[in-house]
């Protein structure tokens, strides 16, 4: 039994004490304040490919592309059409070969969003916390949102990355999510308040 569970059995739900495990009571439903870093996973983690259009899945790539893709084909036609040196050509070659990379990399984002926007199923997630992304933003860590979803083989998790520092979602919290195979993507409130 690992330290982080030893501590969890010893704290009790504030609403209704029973022994807690996870961020949400499993027995009231009440958010407990446990850490999610140190919460038991009580279901399986389902694999999932954040869909979105940023500036890190969208400009940043085009940075890329445009920086080395530009260079690397100017640097092709001075080859073709002015100068045979084949140093010139090996030179030209991994810039070209950086910004084709980078241009597959934004296509397939591109096209996994379409994807999912056209053929995606609407479900429903519950909030159970946040875990720190592997990578930091300003020296604060990205967060993952980690959602309970019900599933025909019953209940899993999803381990979504924000991209963000921000914890965009309170706990308990019911949010829509689309899913096409194993690329989710939040929805956006879309509430209509009549006045």
């Amino acid at each position: 039994m690992t330290r982080s569970r030893q501590n969890n059995q010893n704290k009790t739900c504030p609403s209704c004490g029973a022994p807690i495990v996870s961020e949400i009571c499993a027995y009231c439903g009440t958010a407990t304040g446990l850490n999610t870093a140190k919460a038991d996973m009580e279901y399986p983690v389902l694999e999932c490919k954040s869909v979105t259009l940023n500036f890190w899945t969208l400009w940043f790539p085009m940075i890329f592309t445009g920086a080395f893709g530009v260079p690397g084909l100017i640097i092709l036609l001075v080859y073709i059409m002015v100068f045979r040196n084949y140093i010139l050509l090996l030179l030209g070659v991994p810039f070209l070969l950086v910004g084709i990379i980078t241009a597959v990399i934004i296509l397939r984002t591109i096209f996994r969003y379409i994807k999912v926007k056209s053929h995606g199923k609407i479900i429903q997630g519950t909030v159970y916390g946040y875990i720190n992304d592997s990578f930091t933003i300003n020296n604060q860590h990205a967060q993952i949102v980690k959602i309970l979803v019900q599933t025909s083989k019953g209940p899993r998790f999803i381990l979504y990355p924000l991209g963000t520092t921000l914890k965009k979602y309170g706990i308990n919290d019911k949010i829509d999510i689309l899913v096409y195979g194993n690329n989710y993507m939040i929805c956006k409130n879309k509430e209509v308040i009549s006045w």
